[in-house]
């Protein structure tokens, strides 16, 4: 029995990677804007990301993959109010800088 316990422990710590909380959730860009040079027009989109830890962002339209970023989580001073993209408008192009997600207190800073 001894020898199964630490065992199990170390199966627990390798496979906690796989306990991350990957997410999806559908909303609405309000604006034709770019996500790392990728077009992205105005619509209703399914973003995935972890909420656990920082990584990927994937915009998918109808199951297509729209665009793809690296992004860092950011803490809200109070939890977003509604769904919320943020934009910056450098050189004259629309860039995603920010994801809210309504309840949450933590944004998707994403990589510009």
């Amino acid at each position: 029995m001894r020898q199964v316990v630490p065992a199990l422990v170390a199966l627990a710590l390798m496979a906690a990677p796989a306990w991350a909380a990957k997410r999806k959730r559908d909303m609405v860009i309000p604006r034709d804007c770019q996500v790392q040079g990728q077009e992205v027009k105005t619509g209703s989109y399914t973003v995935e990301y972890d909420d656990a830890e920082p990584g990927e962002l994937v915009i998918r339209s109808g199951g297509r993959e729209v665009a793809r970023t690296s992004y860092t989580m950011v803490e809200l001073p109070k939890p977003a109010a509604t769904d919320t993209v943020v934009f910056t408008n450098k050189d004259g192009v629309r860039k995603i800088a920010r994801i809210e997600m309504k309840g949450g207190k933590i944004a998707l800073q994403v990589e510009r």
